[in-house]
């Protein structure tokens, strides 16, 4: 229990490195600097951050002449490097110039409970601040490559996340859209860029990954993924619940996530309310067994991720750590 809280314990202290580094970033236009600091400041609870640092931490305390005894023992004696800080602070630079792109398209107002971008500067300047935040991860990510692979592995998730928002769109206003369509677009949309986070703070571990590792990685990083994507989409209809922007979104804008795909497959019907967001929310409400099982269906993702951690030597204190990540997850579920 003392190893498994200092764990938690240093991984904050890390967490507070990538947020300084964030802070620290500097931009070269002037005039929307501002903004740009206003940007990565607002970085959220930073969770693929998170797995950056605790995946390198993971394959640092393993190898495959590790005993038993020292897995079970194995604590932080060492800082992390600042490449894997860098490298961590990188992925979250993905990740929000993704999120400042996505609230234009969408027209956001509204974004961790602070005005977006677009609604102070325009659609314009925020589509510009998000390339440059996009621009400047390209940029740190190739500093920190160890070989030309990493940089292929960043730059073809990159394709995936695009290539899954254009699924998404291409399914707007679909009602034949199918479950495993679904679960093809966040496998690009959201879980690509988790399994980026764990694979990341591997190849930056110093520690070269085999393939079981890499394996491990990915599979906790997309059912991971997968779930945290339907739990977002489940609290799009929990109206009570105040998770920091607008909800009903998808459904108004045309976009039908797991619930609705769930409702659509048992009640052929259902199509007719789909342009009435309000009534959608009753359907829903009425007939609980369709978010009874989209949470079935996220929790199992999880327990995947859970038992990628089964195929590969994890330290037991960040075995515990990564498993209380998802403990803490499930309890959104």
């Amino acid at each position: 229990m003392y190893m498994a809280l200092r764990q938690e314990k240093t991984l904050r202290n890390d967490l507070q490195r990538v947020v300084e580094t964030l802070h620290n970033e500097a931009v070269s236009v002037e005039p929307y600097a501002d903004q740009y600091r206003r940007l990565l400041d607002n970085h959220g609870k930073m969770i693929r951050a998170a797995l950056v640092l605790s995946f390198a931490q993971a394959r640092q305390t393993s190898g495959e002449v590790a005993t038993q005894d020292r897995l079970a023992t194995a604590e932080h004696d060492e800082p992390l490097s600042e490449r894997v800080i860098i490298g961590a602070a990188a992925i979250e630079m993905l990740h929000l110039a993704t999120l400042v792109h996505d609230d234009v398209l969408d027209n956001a107002p509204v974004r961790r409970n602070n005005p977006t971008t677009q609604t102070m500067v325009g659609n314009k300047v925020a589509i510009y601040l998000g390339d440059l935040i996009l621009s400047r991860y390209m940029e740190i990510a190739a500093g920190l490559a160890p070989d030309v692979d990493f940089m292929r592995e960043q730059s073809s998730t990159l394709r995936e996340i695009v290539t899954g928002e254009l699924l998404q769109e291409s399914a707007r206003h679909h009602s034949d859209t199918t479950v495993e369509y679904y679960t093809r677009a966040i496998g690009g949309k959201t879980a690509a860029l988790f399994r980026l986070s764990c694979l990341t703070g591997l190849r930056l571990s110093g520690r070269a990954p085999d393939l079981s590792w890499v394996r491990a990685a990915t599979s906790f990083g997309d059912h991971l993924g997968i779930a945290f994507q339907i739990v977002d989409d489940i609290e799009d209809f929990d109206i009570a619940h105040d998770t920091g922007k607008p909800k009903l979104e998808d459904i108004t804008d045309g976009i039908y996530t797991l619930p609705v795909l769930l409702a659509l497959r048992e009640d052929p019907t259902f199509h007719r309310l789909l342009n009435d967001p309000e009534a959608v929310l009753g359907y829903l409400n009425d007939h609980p067994r369709v978010m009874v099982e989209s949470k079935r269906v996220a929790a199992e993702h999880v327990s995947q991720a859970a038992r990628s951690l089964e195929a590969v030597a994890v330290s037991e204190p960040i075995k515990k750590l990564l498993l209380s990540m998802l403990q803490q997850f499930s309890a959104r579920i």
